[in-house]
């Protein structure tokens, strides 16, 4: 239904932009952000991740598999040992850390549990070449490298993930190959060589494609932050800084479609500046702008504690919805908006000396859908115009009928804030 946080202020969101901006900037050469934004970046990307993860580990599995053609054609002797630790050890063990992705909601422990997987995957076959008096064992212990290709750029694990599984998968190759003794010292160390320079190229590759991922969420990131900002923007009344009467006119639209399901209790306060015109002829417009703006701000202020809705309806009038409130919340709210408007003291020399700016409202509460939005604004306008005559600085409460839609009853609260009359 409605979102009261809409009202609430945007001063994180234009944080936010700033420090993305900053990133972008720099070119997010760090592949970390600061706390917020990192938590964000982590929560938001959870979902897909995982999603991502579970399709290059099944079809990584199936290609893990399809190396048993290599193990009969390298490693025939110790065939039977290959096809137990790929299918009986290797797969399930697979299938296990898959099934445990799903259900972590950690992003460390996400990317921790996938690279376990080829860092296991690539210690069975290499245990098992030991045993292996194969000539082809100097080829076999080459696919290895894939299984780094796959860690780094299938799996695209973040640098850090990255950087000790494959160090793992390589202290892993060199000890089994050194084990093995298939080949002299000079072989080794040129073996060794060639994995260290794979390491470390695919370590760079893996820190391109995690500032590349990172990249392009903060530019998504800001594309949906200056969304945001330009639709607040549609819906800003630009001197004041409430809601626009456009944008009242969409909340009300959807909080009577939420009502033709869930009833609910509806509450508008109409409220209007005493003698603004006598201010605004006298003192200039730019000085009654000022006052505008100063009373809409202390008005949205207060409104917000109660989670209720500004809106310029106006000229110098200004609506304020609340939802989930009958009468006397509605009071309640209004004497505060009237208070918060004394203690602003604002001087109206105009009308006498000591003379300060101060407000009239008019409130009505109704049911929704049983009362439209309509007549409800009416009755509060009623409620308004009842203070006005009333002498102005007063609160009246205008008795919404679901039946007699245009019966308005006024009841009076002064300054005292105590009902003081009652008519028809």
């Amino acid at each position: 239904m409605l979102n009261t946080s809409l009202d609430r202020t945007s001063a994180t969101d234009h944080q936010t932009l700033a420090e993305v901006e900053q990133v972008i900037a720099s070119g997010g050469r760090a592949l970390r952000f600061s706390g917020d934004l990192e938590q964000r970046y982590e929560a938001e990307t959870l979902e897909q991740r995982r999603q991502s993860l579970t399709t290059v580990g099944i079809g990584g599995l199936l290609v893990y598999n399809l190396f048993l053609i290599s193990d009969w054609l390298t490693l025939n002797d110790v065939f039977t040992y290959l096809v137990l630790g790929r299918l009986c050890l290797i797969t399930p063990m697979f299938i296990v850390l898959l099934l445990w992705i799903q259900r972590v909601n950690r992003r460390w422990t996400l990317e921790a549990i996938t690279a376990a997987g080829p860092v296991l995957a690539s210690l069975m076959p290499m245990v098992v070449m030991i045993y292996s008096y194969s000539p082809y064992r100097l080829h076999y212990q080459l696919g290895m490298l894939l299984l780094m290709v796959y860690c780094s750029m299938i799996q695209q694990l973040p640098l850090r993930y990255a950087a000790v599984a494959m160090s793992l998968m390589l202290i892993i190759q060199l000890v089994t190959t050194y084990i093995a003794d298939f080949s002299d010292f000079l072989i080794w160390q040129a073996n060794f060589l060639l994995f260290a320079s794979a390491v470390a190229l695919l370590l760079m590759a893996s820190w391109f494609l995690e500032r590349g991922s990172r990249l392009s969420y903060l530019f998504a990131l800001r594309g949906r932050l200056l969304q945001a900002q330009l639709m607040e923007l549609a819906r800003t009344d630009a001197l004041t800084q409430l809601f626009n009467r456009h944008y009242q006119e969409e909340v009300l639209t959807s909080v009577w479609e939420y009502a033709s399901h869930t009833p609910t209790s509806v509450a508008v306060i109409l409220l209007d500046i005493d003698n603004f015109k006598a201010y605004n002829d006298n003192y200039g417009h730019p000085q009654g702008d000022t006052c505008l703006k100063l009373l809409s701000s202390a008005i949205k202020q207060a409104a917000q504690k109660r989670d209720a809705l500004t809106f310029r309806f106006g000229g110098e009038e200004i609506l304020v919805l609340m939802m989930n409130a009958d009468v006397s919340k509605a009071r309640h709210l209004a004497e505060d908006l009237r208070d918060v408007v004394a203690a602003l003291n604002v001087p109206h020399p105009i009308l006498g000396e000591g003379a300060r700016v101060t407000i009239s409202l008019g409130l009505a509460a109704a049911i929704a859908p049983q009362s439209d939005a309509g007549a409800l604004i009416g009755a509060a306008d009623a409620a308004l115009y009842s203070a006005k005559h009333a002498g102005r600085d007063c609160i009246r409460c205008a008795d919404v009928s679901s039946e007699r839609s245009s019966t308005v009853e006024t009841i009076g609260f002064g300054n005292s804030k105590n009902a003081i009359s009652q008519s028809r």
